[in-house]
């Protein structure tokens, strides 16, 4: 039998794909590793990205990914003189992630900063299922998911574009 879409935790698809990013079904599994963590900080308002990058970043690390990655971190990222930094980025893969915690202006940079770097093949979008404010929630992955589906133009520059729910 097979399990409804909305049971499968994380959530995931790709929203542009070329070719398949060859970290999906471990990224998937290190957001399952931390679901509870990542949970918490997803519904807790006031609580920032920076929070979750930290609560995943030993196993990114172990999965070959560096953290908080500027052109100081790895030279060549983006255009000299371009301040841009990815949370996480892969070099032998060329896979640059970006977690966010509910704003949906900071998926268009991200995308736009997957588009500019010349080393960036798949980008990876890790948002919250949820979207908790202070008083309404909303279904921040799907919504997102809507916003970003018909623009694939937009992505023509990289490989993949994966999306990922915690």
């Amino acid at each position: 039998m097979q399990k409804s879409a909305e049971l499968v935790f994380p959530p995931h698809q790709y929203l542009y794909q070329i070719t398949i990013n060859p970290t999906e079904s471990k990224l998937c599994q290190v957001v399952v590793l931390h679901q509870a963590a990542l949970a918490d900080i997803r519904n807790t308002p006031f609580r920032k990205s920076i929070e979750a990058e930290k609560v995943i970043a030993n196993e990114m690390q172990s999965l070959g990914f560096l953290h908080s990655v500027t052109n100081r971190k790895y030279e060549g990222l983006f255009k000299k003189g371009l301040n841009f930094e990815v949370d996480f980025y892969h070099p032998e893969l060329q896979i640059g992630v970006e977690v966010e915690k509910g704003e949906i202006n900071n998926i268009w940079k991200n995308i736009c900063k997957f588009g500019e770097s010349p080393v960036i093949r798949h980008g990876v979008l890790l948002v919250p299922v949820i979207r908790q404010g202070q008083q309404t929630s909303s279904e921040f992955y799907n919504n997102a998911i809507k916003r970003l589906c018909n623009i694939e133009r937009m992505f023509s520059l990289i490989d993949s574009l994966l999306i990922i729910g915690y």
